[in-house]
């Protein structure tokens, strides 16, 4: 039988910056000091009621840090996070799969795709655009080259804004009851 999980809000600060603007904001010194953590769930089983739309949960904090515009910054994904890998679209997994040298920027985009709602910011087009630009400067620190990164970049932009958007009532962070996420070293 497939471990039960209950949701759970987890305590993030706001990654975000106070102010961002894409023609001045200039991101430098990416580092991703931490291996990622996944937990592939078998069954998609919730025992505290809901589904949830995902195979994945970070099974340890994920941390990355950069600078913006000189300024040192990191941004933490927190344990339990939900998460579908890369969202690519079946149609185009010839270019992109769900796992690649993109999968730590695909899921720290995810976070900031949801942060906002746990930080209770709202919806804020220069939070997406951040979360954008920020997954394009990951995707180039770690070795993707310029082309590649800005069409993913580029089908983000274009097919983002409704999943950034709507998240209503979605389970976005899980944590088993009664037991802890085992992560192999």
């Amino acid at each position: 039988m497939a471990p039960c999980f209950e949701p759970y809000p987890p305590e993030i600060s706001n990654p975000y910056p106070h102010a961002y603007d894409p023609a001045r904001g200039e991101f430098g010194a990416i580092a991703m000091p931490d291996h990622l953590h996944l937990v592939r769930l078998k069954e998609r089983r919730t025992c505290a009621g809901g589904t949830f739309d995902a195979d994945y949960i970070v099974s340890q904090a994920y941390t990355v840090t950069f600078t913006l515009g000189g300024e040192a910054r990191e941004i933490t994904v927190p344990e339990g996070m939900v998460t579908d890998l890369a969202s690519v679209p079946w149609w185009a997994r010839w270019f992109a799969g769900q796992v690649g040298p993109h999968l730590e920027a695909a899921i720290v985009h995810d976070h900031l795709y949801i942060a906002w709602i746990d930080v209770e910011r709202g919806v804020r087009a220069e939070d997406r655009r951040f979360a954008d630009d920020l997954m394009f400067a990951i995707m180039r620190g770690s070795g993707m080259p310029v082309w590649a990164a800005w069409v993913i970049w580029a089908a983000v932009r274009i097919g983002g804004a409704a999943p950034y958007s709507d998240k209503g009532g979605e389970i976005r962070y899980l944590r088993p009851l009664g037991e802890t996420l085992e992560v192999a070293a």
